[in-house]
């Protein structure tokens, strides 16, 4: 409700001062507008009492709809008012926490300005910032051959234990694979080593990628969008700027051959993380997919496999389940019969390994807020949700180490739609199958596994027609 002070001027003339709550700033600072009614002259005691009402009134309905909030809002104060009651309710929360990356560089670049102000050729200069060289904040940093030799194999632990890191993450390092930042800095700290004889940044010169860029873009125009429905913007800058333009992705993926390779190294391999290369290469899913399956999904007698849930590490948050991706990802897919037994036999590994973990083995698991029995198919070793990045940071290393064609695990999953497109398969099916919201982003995906397809299809049914006139002439 509006508050109404009476004021007497030097000149002795009565003025009324109107102020309305509008919310809170960052840090919790209230926001308060104030205006200053001036009543005409000659008018009566009650027709001033009725106007400052009315004034107090349309000036409280103005600061609710926003129109006035927005003369001294900025973008940081939007963002935090959007990440507050927008994002977190609504959006998942490894969505928001991904959202909350992109923060630091739109607050450097365009926090400060009041929402009034905010022009596109602001929006386009950012952009236009995101594409320098040198803009990467999440710079790479591999650990010097000197640092190395500090502490060789079975004297690092220490070290390592000192810094809070995990052991295979230092692993990786000392095999001089790139790190970021922090977990650099955390290295040179525990060691008391100057982090510049450390370590070496070896992607101060690297751009954002197309891609990455876009994904401001994404962010800037929902909070600009929700700005407008709550009236606090006339309308959304970003949808008088062209979005950054966006790389033709590049799709890595196994032919037959890799596939075959890839498979008879496999025994080498953990067995979970055998059966989820399988897995991957089988059904095409993705890794929070896999990591978040439960036994009960699986229908071995119909050699059916659900997708309901997904797993995702979350910073500050840990790993959580959530629903899958899109509602189409929530899918039904047939297993072969490989497939089947390979799932048959994994159970009764896991079995095993119940009994051998005893009572360490953790027996619930919390779901999507409910605690239920641990019947997880991928855990680690006492039964806990595995960590969906361990997968991802162990095949690399393990291509390598078996001198295979290095891809990337989710790389299974393409490989897993172009063997479907080289069958002939529908583009509908195989759409279906990888849980794709639309069919287009799957033409989009695999356009040149299509084409190639398509080629082949076409000679084919060339063939058979020359076979049909050379029939027909003899």
């Amino acid at each position: 409700m509006a508050n109404i002070q009476k004021r007497i001027t030097k000149d002795g003339k009565t003025t009324y001062r109107i102020r309305v709550y509008a919310g809170e700033a960052q840090g919790g600072k209230k926001i308060l507008k104030s205006m200053t009614y001036c009543p005409a002259d000659g008018m009566t005691a009650r027709q001033i009492e009725k106007a400052v009402q009315k004034a107090a009134m349309e000036f409280e309905r103005q600061v609710q709809q926003g129109g006035l909030v927005a003369d001294s809002m900025t973008v940081d104060e939007l963002l935090e008012k959007w990440f507050k009651e927008y994002a977190e309710p609504q959006l998942k929360p490894h969505t928001v926490s991904d959202y909350r990356k992109l923060v630091p560089r739109i607050s450097a670049a365009l926090g400060h300005i009041k929402l009034n102000k905010l022009r596109p050729g602001h929006i386009m200069q950012f952009y236009a910032q995101l594409q320098k060289s040198g803009i990467r904040l999440d710079g790479k940093y591999k650990a010097n051959p000197a640092f190395i030799a500090l502490y060789p194999k079975g004297k690092r632990k220490a070290l390592v234990q000192a810094a809070g890191i995990a052991e295979s993450t230092a692993t990786r390092i000392w095999a001089g694979e790139r790190t970021n930042l922090q977990t650099a800095q955390k290295l040179a700290q525990a060691a008391g080593v100057p982090f510049s004889k450390a370590f070496t940044n070896v992607s101060k010169d690297e751009k954002l990628s197309g891609n990455s860029a876009r994904h401001y873009h994404r962010l800037l125009s929902s909070v600009f969008n929700t700005a407008v429905r709550w009236q606090l913007m006339q309308e959304n800058p970003c949808a008088r700027v062209d979005s950054p333009k966006v790389e033709t992705p590049d799709v890595q993926y196994l032919d037959e051959s890799g596939i075959a390779k890839l498979l008879a190294a496999l025994p080498d391999a953990p067995t979970q993380y055998s059966v989820i290369v399988q897995l991957a290469l089988f059904t095409g899913c993705r890794r929070g997919e896999l990591c978040g399956l439960r036994w009960p999904d699986i229908d071995l007698s119909a050699g059916l496999l659900a997708v309901n849930r997904t797993l995702e590490p979350v910073d500050g948050k840990g790993l959580l389940f959530s629903t899958p991706k899109t509602k189409k990802s929530c899918r039904v897919i047939k297993l072969d019969d490989n497939a089947v037994q390979l799932l048959r036999d994994y159970r009764k590994w896991q079995l095993s390994e119940r009994l051998r973990i005893g009572s360490k083995w953790a027996r619930k698991v919390c779901i999507l807020g409910e605690t239920v029995d641990n019947d997880l198919l991928f855990t680690k070793w006492d039964g806990q949700p595995i960590d969906p990045n361990s997968v991802t940071s162990w095949f690399p290393r393990f291509l390598r180490d078996h001198d295979l064609q290095p891809v990337r695990f989710h790389s299974l999953r393409h490989s897993n739609a172009a063997l479907l497109i080289a069958a002939h398969v529908p583009v509908t099916t195989v759409a279906g199958r990888l849980g794709h919201a639309q069919v287009s982003t799957t033409t989009n995906i695999y356009a040149g596994f299509i084409r190639s397809s398509d080629a082949k299809a076409a000679d084919a049914l060339g063939e058979a027609f020359t076979r049909i006139l050379d029939a027909e002439i003899g």
